[in-house]
């Protein structure tokens, strides 16, 4: 089955490592045209040479720190230089500090906030009206299960990425019949550097190894594993892609079956 993503402009956020990364290579496999972005320079040039080797498609490098207000405006201005207009979005951005909700003060939710919620809305804005004016877009958030089910300690990421899930959600509503579908994606703990990096948060404070943190993690998911960054970036890549048309304004679970025990 043809995705129908040749030839598509595609911008990825947070695309040096991880599910960024996963999601570019896999949208550059089905004959999309990635624009990659990260902060690092070296590393974003590495991955998007990498994405470019392992599918022989095209793919590009752009370092840009999404909470820099004028970047989601370079980001767009690139793809479309390099590539043509933006067809196809996908935000995606590294967490917030672990916390308690005790303990989070204004200042963390308004870090959150340009972490977050922020950047999507400002690339959205820099992309929209083209894929509007083409009747034709895709715009896919990757978020977290904590939008289905707070997680402990982590309150930043539970209340940003539920604020970014209502405002995409509403969205998807105003835009669908302009030919534009607006979905999220929800992992569950997924074997990235950031998952290692919060394990050991945890770690440190219950007195536990990392790999405990993770197996128990990985426990209390049906398939009792962590996902492969790849199966997340499966599910972008469908809602990113034509056969997906008829599907907008949802919350995916990818997680393994952790939501399966969820009402």
């Amino acid at each position: 089955m043809s995705y129908g993503l040749e030839g598509r402009t595609a911008v990825v956020g947070g695309a040096s490592a991880g599910l960024g990364f996963a999601v570019a290579r896999g949208l550059a496999a089905e004959g999309a045209r990635v624009l990659m972005v990260s902060r690092s320079e070296e590393r974003i040039q590495a991955a998007a040479a990498r994405v470019v080797e392992i599918t022989g498609g095209e793919a590009a490098a752009l370092a840009a720190d999404v909470q820099d207000p004028d970047a989601p405006a370079r980001m767009a201005a690139a793809a479309r230089e390099r590539f043509g207009p933006v067809d196809v979005l996908v935000t995606n951005a590294g967490g917030p500090p672990s916390m308690p909700a005790a303990e989070a003060t204004s200042k963390d939710l308004e870090a959150a906030t340009r972490l977050l919620l922020l950047p999507v809305q400002r690339l959205v804005g820099e992309v929209l009206p083209e894929m509007r004016e083409r009747r034709w877009g895709r715009i896919v958030s990757i978020t977290s299960i904590a939008v289905r089910e707070p997680q402990p300690g982590l309150v930043l990421s539970n209340a940003l990425r539920s604020a970014v899930t209502g405002y995409l959600k509403s969205l998807a509503a105003e835009v669908a019949a302009d030919g534009v579908t607006v979905n999220t994606v929800c992992p569950g703990f997924t074997a990235t550097k950031r998952l290692q990096e919060l394990a050991a948060v945890v770690a440190a404070r219950e007195g536990k190894t990392v790999r405990e943190v993770l197996d128990g993690w990985a426990q209390r998911a049906a398939m009792k594993r962590l996902l492969d960054p790849a199966e997340v970036a499966a599910a972008v890549v469908f809602l990113a892609s034509e056969v997906a048309s008829g599907i907008t304004g949802i919350a995916l679970p990818v997680d393994g079956g952790f939501g399966s025990f969820l009402l």
